[in-house]
């Protein structure tokens, strides 16, 4: 499957707004002693930006969902009860290789990988080159935490924008935090060929799929 085809039947897959959660920093608490030692204050990593925050992530997206479609991928979200299944393009079933797996593990195929965490920034950037136009997908970065941030505005319709936030890590997407006007989560990304439950699932959904059409 190309890295611009697959449509998540989820939520999750929102085209190109998707990024993640900072991670929160825990403050060290004192340990009492007889001679209280000189105290510190702590201190705080600071990411340097790139620069240029929006070339910097779109390499790190056509690389995240690159290696996606080679090596293979899970993601997992609200709470663990949700999870979208991409096998390699050489491992496809009968020529599917996603599956979106929801509450009660109800399955439904998945068309396109813009469902997918660590590929709807990369299809995003990717449309946009071909038609010779460029995406505002309203990209900031945070030196606090070395994360990237996109905000969509949703419409008349939506209260409040769409927030992804993303979380990256040697170069790929490992998590992505999504705040938007019908709520929140946090979806991990696994890299990587699924498990043989995983796969399983992908093979129920296609000879469902196939048996109906």
């Amino acid at each position: 499957m190309a890295r611009k085809t697959l449509v998540a039947l989820a939520t999750v897959g929102l085209l190109p707004a998707l990024l993640l959660a900072g991670c929160a920093s825990s403050s060290p608490t004192a340990t009492p002693s007889e001679s209280p030692e000189p105290s510190t204050s702590p201190t705080s990593t600071v990411i340097a930006e790139p620069v240029n925050v929006t070339d910097a992530f779109r390499e790190i997206a056509h690389a995240s969902c690159d290696k996606a479609h080679a090596e293979g991928v899970v993601e997992s979200g609200w709470d663990g009860t949700q999870k979208a299944i991409l096998v390699p393009d050489s491992q496809a079933y009968q020529d599917y290789s996603a599956v979106f797996v929801g509450e009660n593990g109800v399955l439904a195929l998945i068309w396109e990988s813009d469902s997918f965490a660590s590929c709807n920034a990369s299809n995003a950037y990717s449309l946009a080159e071909e038609a010779g136009q460029e995406v505002d997908l309203g990209l900031t970065f945070n030196e606090a935490d070395g994360t990237y941030q996109t905000t969509l505005d949703q419409g008349p319709d939506q209260e409040a924008p769409f927030v992804a936030t993303y979380t990256v890590s040697n170069g790929l997407i490992v998590q992505q935090h999504i705040d938007a006007d019908w709520g929140e989560t946090t979806i991990e990304i696994t890299y990587g060929m699924p498990s043989e439950e995983n796969i399983a699932y992908l093979r129920t959904a296609v000879d469902a799929f196939l048996a109906e059409n």
